[in-house]
């Protein structure tokens, strides 16, 4: 599984990815990271956070930018051998056409993980992709997760997808194993 995200200092939106990636690996999901970290005390304290929770992280970038060139994550994708599940978490618009792509050559489920505040540079929740991603699902965070539930339910998603599911059956068994309310297309 592979979780794309910023990961920024500790303690700021980077925590999503990073805790999502950590749900995932503690129900035995192998994961990479692909994301960027800054060049400096902080950024080496979320590459050690990383390593600490089992978490692959070969193609984080560290620089001072605040997100992932398309580029470096169709590279990334590509690089990867066997990826059955990605997930975006708060993602630039620019992000969502290159794993799309690799979801649909990939065979992997697509998670989007994106807020419809969070204006243009998101995907809001509900975006249409195109057909290289038919089954992608879109999920709204919450504005705080300070418990980890969401991250937990987006984890569960994701490592029933790489295990193989469908996103139809991911979806309708990650809820009903973690007892969420039905919601309205």
């Amino acid at each position: 599984m592979i979780v794309v995200g910023f990961l920024g200092a500790p303690g700021d939106s980077g925590r999503l990815a990073l805790e999502i990636g950590r749900r995932a690996t503690g129900v035995g999901a192998r994961v990479e990271m692909v994301g960027v970290a800054a060049p400096d005390a902080a950024g080496d304290a979320r590459l050690l956070e990383l390593a600490s929770a089992g978490i692959g992280h070969a193609t984080v970038v560290r620089s001072a930018a605040d997100g992932l060139e398309s580029a470096d994550l169709d590279l990334a994708l590509r690089y990867l051998p066997d990826v059955r599940a990605i997930v975006l978490v708060a993602p630039d618009a620019s992000l969502i056409a290159p794993a799309a792509a690799a979801s649909g050559w990939s065979g992997a489920g697509l998670v989007i993980v994106a807020s419809g505040q969070d204006g243009p540079e998101a995907a809001p929740a509900g975006t249409r992709l195109n057909d290289s991603a038919p089954q992608a699902i879109v999920l709204d965070p919450p504005r705080v997760d300070r418990d980890g539930t969401f991250a937990g339910l987006v984890a569960a998603l994701a490592a029933r997808l790489d295990s193989g599911d469908d996103p139809t059956t991911a979806w309708q068994s990650t809820v009903s194993a973690l007892a969420v309310d039905p919601v309205s297309r």
